[in-house]
């Protein structure tokens, strides 16, 4: 099969934009789905497990990404990462706790594995509002709730972050501690800072 050149043309008298198609804006009310990262439509950001927190920090840095997903060599699932736990002080606890440096600590040691993370199945987003959505991070404490189809196979991503940007407002999720240790962790961080 052979190649063709396309026909082009000089943009000297061009000076207007299309209209985005999605011209109606997005609002609590929205459908759900409206903010879905949807994986059969556009790849997933992963990150191997072994990369260090530097170099996770800065690809995301350049990449404008909040969060990645974690996989191993087989590109099994692992976990997620968020830019915000990278460039957050966690980082220091935890090379602190396993008495190594920071430069040392890689993206497994920060990532929030699998079991503690909650999914919804795509199915159910059908008659869900991004209000629905909003309320159901909040109920979990978590910035990222991860979608599942049929066959229990990752099919997507819902981040405070994406529903933040899409209408235009700051969404603040306080992150619940699931742990004795998570409490005290919140806890000797916020006395450092004082």
């Amino acid at each position: 099969m052979t190649n063709k050149i396309l026909k082009t043309q000089a943009l000297g008298q061009v000076t207007q934009f299309c209209a985005t198609e999605s011209a109606e804006p997005l609002n609590l009310d929205s459908a759900a789905t409206k903010v879905v990262t949807d994986f059969t439509r556009r790849s997933p950001q992963l990150i191997d497990k072994d990369v260090s927190v530097d170099q996770a920090l800065f690809m995301m840095r350049k990449g404008h990404v909040k969060s990645k997903l974690v996989v191993d060599a087989e590109q099994q699932f692992l976990g997620i990462v968020s830019f915000a736990d990278l460039n957050s002080r966690k980082i220091l606890m935890i090379a602190n706790q396993r008495q190594q440096d920071r430069h040392e600590l890689t993206v497994e040691d920060v990532m929030v594995p699998r079991s503690e993370l909650h999914g919804i199945r795509y199915e159910h987003l059908k008659n869900a509002t991004i209000a629905d959505l909003v309320d159901t991070l909040r109920s979990l404490g978590e910035q990222h709730i991860l979608l599942t189809d049929e066959q229990s196979r990752l099919r997507g991503l819902i981040s405070s972050s994406d529903i933040a940007r899409a209408l235009h407002i700051p969404l603040d999720i306080s992150l619940k501690a699931s742990s004795f240790r998570d409490i005290f962790n919140v806890l000797h961080e916020h006395s450092e800072l004082v």
